[in-house]
């Protein structure tokens, strides 16, 4: 019998499908880390009730959100909402079945991780465990469900995954889930664009991102996403202790907002468009061109789509904050030009910040 604490709101939606006579649960990450005594980012629910069920029990606030796999976004405030997801059948049947649903095991045994199958009924308090998740997450074990390399290759995302939870809970990943990685690397390449853009900011956003990138780099990952590094690397272009520098300051600095880090993280890898990470003081005022600038995002993180305002902010603000290292190593004041821009307050930071780390 656990007492973990959950919200109110999250226990009514909870509350209001079991009345109905629906099995319910907390599922996945949240269980994780409401065990670990860490706060969750959000909560998921998983239930027998299908979309269209859901949706029924909570008129004018749920909404069905995806197509293959649907599921429903209850909402809690005016931009809060709750992930429900009915529980999904075997994997084999995907695709096959027009609505995969099943047990709670047989969705538990589809999941990722044994650390993220967990389920926590909140009125019984008991944590339902199909996959020996608790013991390896009392262990600090990193073990993926099934066959690895079958697994990795149904969904390559799920090596990336491995590789998150290792590097953000320090645990130790297993031995055979490590191996199969460093095997089906490669596979990393099938991806489609979107996603692992998406699981790649994840990860820039963390606090674990310096030990995200040994991984990757240890598993073989890194030279897959990014092919251009050991070139960067052989030719001496790419300093590689500017980028751990910079690692670190991702991963101390949780004040960072999305755009800045993605400043930063980009600024190490200007080598790729011929740019030093100094510009020199007695050149003219450094200029980057358009398609420079798209050439070193497309090549960090592959499309702008369904994020083109995000990354357009992150390549003006690089832009800017490289002319800004060059007039502070002239000495020279701003011009007026760039003061007046409204986000010359992180220029000022993130100018502060690398000179710190290229001193």
């Amino acid at each position: 019998m656990l007492d973990l604490s959950i919200p109110r709101p999250i226990l009514k939606i909870i509350k209001r499908l079991k009345q109905k006579g629906y099995t319910t649960y907390l599922v996945g990450g949240c269980v994780r880390d409401l065990l670990l005594g860490l706060d969750p980012k959000d909560y998921d629910i998983g239930t027998t009730a299908t979309p269209r069920e859901v949706v029924s029990l909570f008129p004018k606030r749920a909404f069905i959100i995806g197509r293959r796999f649907p599921i429903v976004h209850v909402y809690i405030t005016k931009d809060q909402y709750v992930e429900v997801s009915t529980f999904r059948g075997k994997e084999e049947y995907d695709g096959k079945v027009k609505e995969n649903y099943g047990t709670p095991e047989e969705d538990a045994l589809r999941r990722d991780l044994t650390i993220n199958a967990l389920f926590y009924d909140v009125f019984s308090k008991e944590i339902i465990d199909y996959v020996g998740g608790l013991e390896d997450l009392k262990k600090g074990i990193i073990r993926v469900i099934g066959n690895p390399d079958q697994r990795f290759l149904n969904d390559p995302v799920r090596m990336l995954r491995a590789i998150r939870h290792t590097s953000r809970l320090k645990f130790n990943i297993e031995s055979m889930a490590w191996e199969a990685i460093i095997r089906n690397s490669h596979l990393i390449k099938k991806v489609v664009w979107e996603r692992l853009r998406d699981e790649i900011l994840k990860d820039l956003m963390g606090f674990w991102v310096l030990d995200w990138f040994r991984l990757l780099q240890k598993s073989g990952l890194l030279y897959q996403i990014y092919p251009f590094y050991l070139k960067m690397v052989e030719e001496k272009s790419l300093d590689e202790k500017f980028l751990r520098l910079v690692l670190t300051k991702l991963s101390q600095d949780q004040s960072l907002a999305v755009e800045e880090r993605i400043c930063l993280f980009a600024y190490v890898f200007l080598p790729l468009i011929g740019k030093t990470y100094v510009p020199l003081p007695f050149q003219p005022v450094p200029v980057f061109e358009r398609k420079e600038l798209l050439r070193l995002f497309f090549s960090l993180f592959f499309t702008f789509r369904f994020n083109r305002g995000l990354f357009e902010r992150s390549m003006d603000l690089l832009r800017d904050v490289y002319k800004g290292i060059y007039f502070a190593q002239k000495n020279q004041p701003f011009p007026k030009k760039i003061r007046k821009k409204t986000y010359f307050h992180q220029i000022l930071k993130l100018v502060s910040i690398l000179q710190d780390i290229l001193d």
